[in-house]
């Protein structure tokens, strides 16, 4: 089992002041390590705050009023490269969770989770695991299953004739 993660200090970037409030409310809870919730409303709140301090954790919001959590993301990681920056939104289509992924996201959970939810996935980050609302998870799987299905039609296949074409060509035969 990995070495459980420090996080005193966490940032929660939300737009909306309720969900912002639940979530810094929800961190706490679920990981008792936690000791300062530091909160935004924006990209613009978060870099400020991000000046002053580096994240371990952080929950971002997908859609912000001055730009999408993907930037943030990529500078959450580039300030520390071992955080862990879970997406916390109410978007669960491919849309937003692959460009998520692909930004570096460790986790991608969904506001519209009953809190017990919520916490449990959280609580997965304290044994190195990552935070994933189920649905999420299975369409991260059906989409690598699709990948594969669609790499294994994409092959060719040749005829018997051909096989044995190259077959004569490999022994040098023209």
């Amino acid at each position: 089992m990995s070495q459980a993660p420090s996080f005193e200090r966490v940032l929660v970037v939300e737009d909306l002041d309720e969900p912002r409030r639940w979530l810094a409310e929800l961190l706490p809870q679920a990981l008792p390590v936690v000791r300062v919730v530091d909160a935004a409303a924006s990209l613009a709140q978060a870099r400020a705050l991000m000046a002053s301090h580096t994240y371990g954790l952080a929950l971002v919001d997908w859609g912000l009023p001055d730009g999408h959590g993907g930037e943030l993301i990529v500078e959450l990681l580039a300030a520390r490269p071992d955080a862990v920056v879970v997406v916390a939104t109410i978007h669960d289509d491919d849309a937003h969770v692959f460009p998520a992924l692909r930004a570096g996201a460790s986790g991608y959970i969904l506001k519209s989770q009953p809190a017990e939810v919520v916490m449990a996935q959280l609580r997965r980050i304290e044994q190195g695991e990552p935070a994933l609302s189920p649905s999420i998870a299975s369409r991260v799987l059906k989409h690598f299953h699709e990948v594969r299905v669609a790499d294994a039609k994409s092959q060719v296949q040749l005829t018997e004739r051909e096989v044995e074409v190259l077959r004569l060509i490999a022994k040098g035969y023209k």
